[in-house]
């Protein structure tokens, strides 16, 4: 498998599923990348919060379980003011 500096995979949100992917190749003429699980992932905007990481590409790059993130409403209530 592919990964990028320092031996980590990047990365990306798939605009289909919603998705955090392992991405292991990119096809530059179409845009699509190739994930550790082995989907087709169309990235989603690179400014969108990063999704819940695939289990199948967590389990492909070795991690043994994926780190939890916190949802949308979690994320606004840790911004209100004490």
């Amino acid at each position: 498998m592919t990964t990028g500096p320092g031996g980590r995979a990047h990365w990306l949100t798939c605009a289909l599923d919603g998705r955090d992917h392992a991405v292991v190749d990119h096809d530059p003429d179409s845009g699509a990348h190739l994930s550790a699980c082995a989907r087709t992932v169309w990235a989603s905007s690179l400014a969108s919060p990063p999704a819940q990481r695939c289990e199948d590409c967590a389990t492909a790059t070795g991690e043994s379980r994926a780190p939890e993130r916190p949802s949308l409403l979690g994320r606004l209530r840790a911004l209100r003011p004490a």
